[in-house]
């Protein structure tokens, strides 16, 4: 057991030689085969353990043995305890799932840089490839436990649970057993119980063939890993949107992991991220509608916005009341995302134009209602002599303004009508006749 173990940490360069590690150690059999195999290795090791407290005096039991382990061998142990019952109560999540992130989360702490080795098996693997088997899942979690992650090495993963077991017995080390580990009320143990020793009389080697499968799997998502950042970069824009015709263009495989990455990049939690939210995606690329959307979990909404695609997450879009020009002066409103200045100009001072910058005639204003707003039910514009005034909502479809953005525009205003629309332009009878000016500038942010 100990040269396979030498032989995975070689294979998957986990540790440099005398590189110091830490070991994820619960008193059960496999963690303590790691600590000694490791230790057999020439590896400075020290352990963690982490009293779930939810087992009573076997928990404490648990912990004496790995306090009593340590002192005989000589490493340095940390122990911690938390009631992870009461977190997970606290926090509305399963106890499973609450125990296995505090576990991680203080073993990061422990570990101050160190590699942090956790005792997963060959067997473990296979368990785990079954349990995503039948609950759903894609080439990444059929590729099971891997190897490596970030910091965490698993040198026992080629291992399989009875060479675990032949090895503590040819060196006299007892181990602690988990009594939980016997109720086939989880998943997962009846999965251990039922369901792998059915493979394993048909094919003996099953563990060692889940584990082949890993292999393969995570070298084909290696390739799809560097065709999807390549498609990543070709849909990023400067305003936090995706272009839909890169996403478009790839093949299924690449989409569908890109869709994921962008949600994972925009901070949406993808855990209760299914298959139909990722057909959801698909058809919102494909959508005739250039303003349709989508639900997502966790308070996302997925909006097209024409050409692009965008994430945004509930609460997002602030309320932007309407405020109160005075002239002159210069105000950041809407939480910063709009300035806007306005001043008289000088008899003899040049007006330079530019975009969102407007020159209007002050005789044409009312100072005493002129004020910044969005757009509002029967908002018109003329926008040239020529043209007649158009309704503010055709004219924003027409410029294809996305609709998410369409309420956020910087609108001047005063009791008479519209003056001049932020990306829009001004109305032109607003325009200077040789009587005193006034320039409006809008900076959207």
């Amino acid at each position: 057991m100990v040269e396979q173990v030498k032989q995975t940490i070689a294979a998957y360069d986990m540790l440099r030689s005398g590189e110091p590690v830490l070991v994820a150690l619960s008193g059960g059999a496999d963690s303590v085969a790691l600590l000694h195999a490791l230790r057999a290795l020439g590896y400075p090791v020290q352990a963690f353990h982490l009293n779930h407290c939810l087992r009573g005096a076997e928990s404490d039991r648990d912990e004496a043995f790995c306090r009593a382990l340590c002192a005989r061998l000589g490493v340095e142990l940390t122990v911690e305890r938390v009631d992870v019952a009461a977190a997970a109560r606290e926090q509305g999540n399963g106890v499973e799932e609450t125990a296995r992130r505090m576990r991680y989360a203080r073993l990061q702490d422990a570990a101050q840089g160190m590699k942090i080795a956790t005792a997963h098996t060959a067997d473990d693997n296979l368990e785990t490839v079954l349990f995503h088997l039948v609950r759903g899942t894609g080439p990444k979690g059929l590729a099971g436990i891997p190897p490596v992650r970030g910091r965490i090495i698993r040198p026992l993963l080629r291992v399989e649970r009875v060479q675990v077991e032949e090895y503590l017995a040819s060196i006299g080390q007892d181990y602690v057993t988990d009594s939980t580990n016997a109720d086939d009320a989880y998943t997962r143990n009846r999965i251990r119980h039922t369901v792998v020793p059915a493979l394993r009389e048909i094919q003996p080697s099953a563990a060692q063939a889940a584990a082949r499968l890993g292999d393969l799997l995570r070298q084909d998502e290696d390739c799809l890993d560097g065709l999807v950042q390549a498609c990543m970069a070709q849909a990023a824009r400067p305003d936090g949107a995706w272009e839909i015709a890169p996403l478009r263009q790839v093949h299924p495989a690449v989409r569908t992991r890109a869709l994921r990455r962008l949600l994972a990049q925009d901070g949406m939690p993808l855990r209760d991220l299914t298959a139909q939210h990722i057909f959801a995606l698909e058809q919102l690329l494909e959508s005739k509608k250039p303003s349709a959307s989508c639900d997502l979990p966790h308070g996302f909404t997925a909006r097209r916005e024409y050409s692009a695609l965008r994430f945004v997450r509930e609460g997002e879009q602030p309320i932007r009341l309407a405020v109160p020009l005075v002239v002159p002066s210069e105000q950041t409103l809407w939480n910063g995302s709009v300035r806007v200045s306005v001043h008289v100009l000088e008899k003899n001072e040049v007006f330079y134009k530019s975009f969102n910058t407007f020159c209007v005639d002050c005789g044409t204003i009312d100072f005493v209602s002129l004020c910044v707003r969005t757009r509002k039910v029967g908002d018109r514009i003329r926008l040239t002599e020529t043209g007649g005034s158009r309704t503010l909502k055709k004219l924003l479809i027409d410029r294809k303004i996305p609709l998410c953005k369409r309420d956020g525009l910087a609108v001047i205003a005063d009791k008479t009508g519209v003056i001049a629309v932020q990306d829009i332009g001004m109305d032109c009878s607003r325009s200077p006749q040789g009587g005193a000016r006034m320039q409006i500038k809008i900076e959207g942010y």
